[in-house]
């Protein structure tokens, strides 16, 4: 797996990419992580070698997000995070 930087500011948008290039979603997990703080993990996958797990926490406003990405999806994830920053 490799480790993607995305910004917490940058996730509502990334899920929407994932969505409109067919990527399913196969496990998502909302919930608080610490007293008074919030979290998700949602994965996608296309097939066992393409793979992205994107990791979102939000501690009292400080916000930390990272995709793990497999080889086989990573230069399009990266395609889709250079979307963003665009």
């Amino acid at each position: 797996m490799h480790f993607l930087a995305i910004t917490g500011q940058q996730c509502d948008a990334f899920k929407q990419l994932m969505a409109e290039n067919d990527w399913p979603i196969t496990h998502q997990d909302v919930g608080q992580t610490e007293l008074l703080a919030y979290g998700y993990v949602i994965v996608w996958q296309k097939s066992d070698a393409e793979k992205v797990v994107l990791n979102y926490a939000d501690r009292q406003g400080e916000v930390q997000a990272q995709l793990e990405v497999t080889t086989a999806a990573k230069t399009e994830v990266q395609d889709l995070l250079s979307k963003l920053a665009a």
